[in-house]
């Protein structure tokens, strides 16, 4: 698995966020966003909330006893979002200059804690959603960095603002996703022989992946002049809505899709899911 790195990315990614946030109106506080029940300040303060349990755990070792069997994804995902809940209630109560001088003091702590580790040891927490049960730092660091993008993204769509969506920013977002594609497909379909799919992201950025599949399991190949048994071209404007639970329903997007051969194997690419939601 090649290293997709993100750590360079981290101040430019939280400045934005901060400019962002300052050129806010009151009433755009209280805007919701694609996140049924959430608001523009829930999801700022869902941001603080990542930021500080994770200098509260890996910088300071402080965990807290759950008394929870967090082994099956689904039980992870429950505790999770009740964690998440608990927070955006208490933050409610917290004014909206006092959330970003959180955010500032927070994210600036959690870049310099990401500086200090190295790139290929093992991380706190493997990264769930690509099925793993242990990851390296770089892994991590990087699932942190869509996190951080594409909860922005969504303030920003709440708010219409312009989206961050330039190659220096994306294409590492998508090179991260796609570290999970081969696990997903691997648990939900079943073909038999080999097959060879192709997906190319188009649009702001460009990225074609090849995976095969061959004796059960599916892999990433490099790209040759074979001809694909299924073609899926996706729009980088697309694709991250999608994998992020951004709208759950991808007939909204077939119009803007193109797919060439197995129409069940290009719907489970896109119900892939890169957030624990």
């Amino acid at each position: 698995m090649r290293a997709v790195e993100t750590l360079h990315l981290f101040e430019d990614l939280n400045q934005e966020l901060i400019y962002f946030l300052a050129d806010l109106r009151p009433d755009e506080w209280t805007l919701p966003t694609a996140l049924p029940g959430r608001t523009v300040k829930d999801l700022a303060a869902h941001l603080v909330d990542g930021s500080i349990r994770r200098i509260s755990m890996q910088r300071d070792h402080y965990f807290v006893e759950h008394g929870r069997d967090l082994s099956q994804l689904n039980s992870l995902i429950d505790y999770i979002q009740l964690l998440n809940k608990e927070w955006i209630l208490a933050m409610r109560r917290v004014s909206t200059r006092v959330l970003v001088d959180m955010i500032k003091r927070y994210d600036k702590e959690v870049f310099e804690l990401f500086s200090r580790l190295k790139s290929d040891d093992e991380a706190l927490h493997p990264v769930a959603w690509a099925f793993q049960s242990s990851s390296p730092n770089w892994f991590d660091i990087a699932r942190e960095y869509t996190e951080k993008w594409h909860h922005q993204m969504q303030m920003r769509m709440a708010t219409g603002r312009p989206l961050l969506m330039s190659e220096r920013f994306l294409q590492p977002v998508y090179e991260t996703f796609l570290l999970a594609l081969p696990a997903h497909l691997d648990r939900c379909t079943r073909l038999e022989g080999k097959h060879l799919l192709e997906l190319d992201i188009v649009g702001e950025i460009r990225l074609r992946n090849r995976l095969q599949f061959i004796n059960g399991n599916w892999s990433f190949v490099p790209t040759d002049a074979t001809i694909p048994h299924t073609r899926l071209q996706l729009p980088a404007s697309i694709g991250w809505i999608l994998f992020t639970n951004t709208d759950r329903n991808v007939a909204n997007y077939l119009d803007n899709i193109k797919i060439e051969g197995d129409k069940d194997l290009a719907m489970q690419v896109l119900n892939m899911k890169t957030v624990l939601s």
